[in-house]
């Protein structure tokens, strides 16, 4: 078979009296419909994401593009995710549709979503590991086992393998960055905060959420604010931003002895 894009249609016709004045068997030709644009052009080298290295670099996972390509322009029955035994099963050229598809990155930021979620985490953690070391920084041995536990929540909101790696650059990193902009938030009153919540956790013996949160309820208490009054501080302490994983699931991810150095050294 010689399957390829409907341009090559007006070829077919000169290749096929080569093949028969050669005496040499005359393929299967198959002609698709072209990939378009969202805006409807043809897909072009000039394009953003127009190669698999563009998307390996901002962490599509091969599965979920794999099963991307599958659909676009082809259906069987209302099934929407393929396993790769599943996709070489099933597919065949009558279930190609006759329009032009267009590429949408929407829809494949979503279906690399669906695999982060639905992944066994041990082999998310591979895809994760690999992509750090090919475009991010290796992670290193003595944080494996914090990133790996860690999983299931900086996956939350990720579609990419990027905004994981984001999401848990505060476990890679030993050094805490902090946001320019975020730091000039930690004035006396947040200093205060950071103060009595260092004093608090100090006295935990067990880090887990059901000891934490009487804490930062005491604190917004005696210090007559609100979740965010309490919270963003000493986000900003533990990660650099006020943005990020939530903040019970940071102090767990980090642990008691880190977290308190951390915290230590924004108020010194």
């Amino acid at each position: 078979h010689i399957i390829r894009g409907d341009d090559h249609k007006i070829n077919t016709f000169k290749q096929i009296q080569i093949y028969q004045a050669m005496g040499w068997d005359v393929p299967e030709f198959a002609h698709i419909p072209l990939i378009h644009t969202i805006e409807g052009k043809k897909l072009s080298k000039r394009d953003n994401a127009s190669t698999l290295d563009d998307y390996s670099k901002i962490g599509i996972m091969p599965d979920a593009l794999r099963n991307y390509l599958l659909r676009l322009g082809w259906s069987y029955q209302d099934k929407e995710i393929f396993t790769l035994e599943e996709s070489i099963e099933h597919f065949n050229l009558a279930g190609i549709g006759k329009s032009p598809s267009k590429l949408d990155m929407s829809r494949i930021l979503s279906m690399n979503e669906h695999y982060i979620k639905t992944i066994d985490e041990n082999d998310l953690y591979q895809c994760l590991d690999e992509y750090c070391k090919i475009y991010k920084e290796e992670i290193k041995n003595d944080k494996e086992t914090k990133v790996k536990s860690s999983l299931s929540f900086l996956k939350n909101k990720a579609k990419t393998l990027e905004d994981i790696y984001n999401n848990s650059k505060f476990i890679i990193n030993d050094e805490v960055n902090f946001n320019e902009d975020d730091i000039k938030l930690i004035d006396d009153k947040a200093k205060k905060i950071i103060s009595e919540f260092i004093k608090e956790l100090s006295s935990i013996s067990k880090i887990n959420k059901e000891n934490l949160e009487p804490v930062v309820n005491n604190l917004i208490k005696i210090n007559d604010t609100n979740f965010k009054g309490v919270g963003q501080p000493i986000r900003i302490g533990l990660t650099g931003s006020k943005f990020g994983p939530g903040l019970y699931d940071i102090v767990i991810a980090l642990g008691k002895e880190e977290a308190l150095k951390r915290l230590a050294k924004i108020i010194s």
